[in-house]
């Protein structure tokens, strides 16, 4: 028996061949390549400390996306890597985006280098807060919520003491007679 194959058309089509074409051709200008093949980059940054919301730092992001056999490989890929290394150590309070734009010019709206795409910018630049300090003020926002919450029922309780206290008071004493002169 025999087996026909049905190709989509639209995926052979001249557009896909040239997207093919250009995007060969944009891996071959590639400086410095990354050796963690299919692994997102966000998957070293969460191994290697941000699921305890604790982050590395853009140089150990670039070694561990682009070490072979644990060194680096291209003299170029070194010299960044001090270069990052050293910016990190002389400001440590530099933000990720400003290292990266430095070490490698201003970066795309898209794509920040050592990054992957669908990180921008603006993620980086502080408006944003990462997901595991937004967890944290939540929690804390939640805690300070229930504290005040007991703090309002506790106070509503003494308040109902108090008009208790006030109502009792007040039926056992007469209240004082007041005498109008001039009539």
């Amino acid at each position: 028996m025999s087996s026909i194959v049905w190709l989509d058309i639209k995926h052979y089509s001249a557009t896909s061949t040239a997207r093919s074409h250009r995007n060969a051709a944009n891996r071959a200008k590639l400086k410095m390549l990354h050796h963690i093949g299919s692994k997102p980059i966000r998957e070293i940054i969460y191994q290697k400390g941000g699921k305890d919301g604790n982050p590395p730092d853009l140089a150990t992001i670039f070694f561990e996306t682009r070490k072979k056999n644990n060194t680096l490989v291209d003299f170029e890929t070194i010299e960044k890597h001090a270069q990052i290394r050293e910016l990190v150590m002389s400001e440590p309070s530099l933000p990720s985006i400003e290292i990266v734009e430095k070490c490698f010019g201003p970066q795309t709206r898209s794509h920040i280098f050592g990054y992957g795409g669908g990180v921008k910018a603006k993620d980086l630049k502080g408006g944003a807060s990462s997901k595991a300090e937004l967890i944290s003020e939540l929690r804390s926002t939640r805690e300070e919520n229930k504290s005040l919450k007991d703090r309002v029922s506790t106070l509503e309780s003494e308040m109902k003491d108090l008009k208790k206290l006030v109502l009792a008071q007040h039926s056992n004493v007469q209240p004082p007679t007041s005498t109008v002169s001039g009539e």
